[in-house]
């Protein structure tokens, strides 16, 4: 959907932001459809105010590229940690798994939980949290990122009954069948996830996107404890409860499945503080973080000072939409300034960096 480079934007005070910022690859913007539902999202977004869910600033228009900046997080993905711990023999622990699960519900509640200006609940359905879309950074933070196929209420896009949007190795049985959503399709992928990373496997498994898709749908996946016998009863009883293919049976809000993750992690190592979290990300990415530390300070030997007119760099789309007595206001109305677009540290700058690994497929 985007390249994403490392860049900046500067406060109305001077102050620099450092943020990510993504650009549409061509074929996106020049699809208006796709703009109004991004510009729906963004403005979802700009509703969001919460610690475990990325933030949006701004939305812009520069030439014929579009621009969106958003909160960097100065870490990695889910799926690329869960990955190089694999290779490197140094995985997440049951205690890790359970409260960046239950920070990422945390912020998935919120969103849930969303309202207008105007007080009117917004519906939010994300439809496609998965591990690339879940943040992790180096100092343990965890945040949820990615509202780009997320369903609210008031869009002015409104999805089809049958049109399936999302990654259909995480979705919800009534995803997958197209059906009418609601937040507990979100506990159902958000249980496939956890289910992924207590077993190392994926709770449903075949070998076209198709049988896919229909193994989604039968929502029979192995017991987790049949996959990895070591998994502790409660975790795996609270990944059984997630997954129920029967809404009805799951946990009934991120709020719930949260709260049992909560329980378990005071069980089962109760004296655990996201600092622990913080020195697994540094040891399994130290010799990365090195690597960016040494670049962002050549970097930053480049970096121009805030400029002392303010330049009409593009259209700022959200501003436009949300008028000036939005939540979005609190922001710099000033549209971000990319002047050379630096790739993030540590990867070859002839393969745009991709906070955001998976691509967001968008039914037409």
């Amino acid at each position: 959907m985007a390249e994403i480079f490392r860049g900046f934007t500067f406060e109305d005070d001077g102050f620099r932001r450092d943020v990510a910022i993504k650009k549409l690859l061509p074929h996106y913007v020049e699809d208006g459809q796709f703009i109004t539902m991004l510009t729906d999202e963004y403005r979802l977004v700009s509703h969001l105010d919460h610690p475990n869910v990325a933030r949006v600033f701004e939305l812009v228009q520069v030439d014929d590229a579009i621009l969106i900046a958003m909160e960097y997080v100065d870490g990695k993905d889910l799926r690329s940690t869960v990955e190089v711990g694999r290779k490197r023999q140094d995985r997440l622990g049951y205690a890790d798994v359970a409260y960046v699960m239950a920070c990422a519900l945390d912020g998935l509640h919120h969103a849930h939980q969303a309202v207008d200006e105007s007080g009117r609940e917004l519906d939010v359905v994300h439809r496609d949290f998965s591990p690339s879309n879940v943040l992790v950074a180096y100092d343990g933070a965890v945040k949820i990122c990615d509202f780009g196929i997320a369903k609210a209420r008031h869009n002015r896009i409104q999805t089809k009954t049958g049109i399936i949007k999302g990654k259909v190795k995480y979705m919800s049985p009534e995803q997958a069948f197209g059906h009418k959503l609601d937040r507990r399709s979100d506990v159902f992928s958000a249980g496939s996830v956890l289910y992924e990373l207590c077993t190392g496997k994926p709770p449903f498994r075949a070998r076209t996107e198709i049988d896919l898709i229909f193994e989604v749908r039968d929502a029979n996946p192995v017991p987790p404890l049949e996959v990895n016998p070591e998994l502790p009863v409660m975790l795996a009883q609270i990944i059984e409860r997630s997954m129920a293919r029967s809404r009805a049976n799951r946990f009934q809000t991120s709020l719930e499945f949260r709260d049992a993750l909560v329980r378990f992690l005071k069980s089962y190592a109760p004296d655990y503080r996201r600092t622990r979290l913080a020195r697994y990300m540094k040891r399994l990415w130290d010799t990365e973080i090195e690597e960016e530390l040494r670049e962002l300070e050549d970097w930053a030997l480049d970096l121009p000072t805030a400029p002392e007119e303010e330049d009409d760099l593009g259209r700022n789309l959200i501003a436009e939409e949300l008028g000036p007595d939005a939540p979005y206001s609190k922001f710099s109305p000033r549209p971000t300034r990319v002047t050379k677009p630096v790739p993030s540290p540590g990867l070859d700058p002839a393969v745009p960096p991709r906070i955001i690994d998976a691509k967001t497929e968008v039914a037409d």
